[in-house]
């Protein structure tokens, strides 16, 4: 698992949405608080501007991954997480926290843990319904089920599914070592286009 994590990070989002088939990436989620990460997804489902689900997920026996994904019905319009939460999900040893929602107490959230949310809000939130955990998810106009992985950095946030990330890796590396090959005849003077057209058939030559 830590090899794979690794690997997530070292490639990058840009370039697993591409491997991916242009799938997965999440609409709206930025990297707000702290540093890339990659792990595996525990999940919880929260109605607009009311957070308990989002506490219920945190006390859940079952904890299926390190990235806390987090699907609200707000879409931005509240607050969800502040200072408090982030210093709870800290104590946790958590990784980062997805939301399809707002954050606010910005200039206080230091990581760990990572935050990617959909922007900041003031707005607050009440606790009076349940929500639901450890269940499939629509994050960002993506499917998130328990255990799936997620990668996070300045580009955005893309989901793999649990069952496609090795292929999806293999995929990845093929396409960085042509990246790799196009920045090299582009410094040589080449056009990208040229470039991308000598890396293709020197990369169907080989295979």
């Amino acid at each position: 698992m830590d090899e794979i994590k690794k690997d997530l990070l070292r490639l990058g989002v840009a370039t697993l949405y591409e491997a991916a088939g242009r799938r997965g990436l999440m609409a709206g989620a930025e990297l707000l608080v702290g540093v890339p990460f990659a792990g595996q997804a525990h999940t919880a489902e929260i109605p607009a501007g009311d957070n308990l689900g989002l506490h219920n997920g945190l006390r859940a026996p079952e904890r299926t991954g390190d990235i806390y994904c987090v699907a609200s019905a707000g879409k931005g319009r509240y607050g969800v997480i502040g200072e408090l939460l982030v210093e709870q999900l800290r104590a946790g040893a958590w990784q980062a926290i997805v939301l399809d929602d707002a954050i606010r107490d910005i200039d206080l959230l230091e990581a760990p843990p990572s935050v990617a949310a959909r922007g900041i809000c003031s707005r607050g939130t009440v606790k009076r319904r349940a929500g639901r955990v450890n269940v499939d998810i629509s994050l960002g106009g993506i499917l998130v089920r328990p255990g799936d992985w997620v990668v996070g950095d300045r580009d955005g946030v893309v989901v793999i599914p649990e069952g496609r990330v090795l292929n999806v890796l293999a995929a990845a590396e093929t396409r960085l070592a042509k990246e790799t090959r196009i920045a090299e005849l582009v410094r040589t003077g080449a056009t990208v286009l040229a470039a991308n057209l000598t890396a293709t058939e020197e990369l169907a030559a080989s295979s």
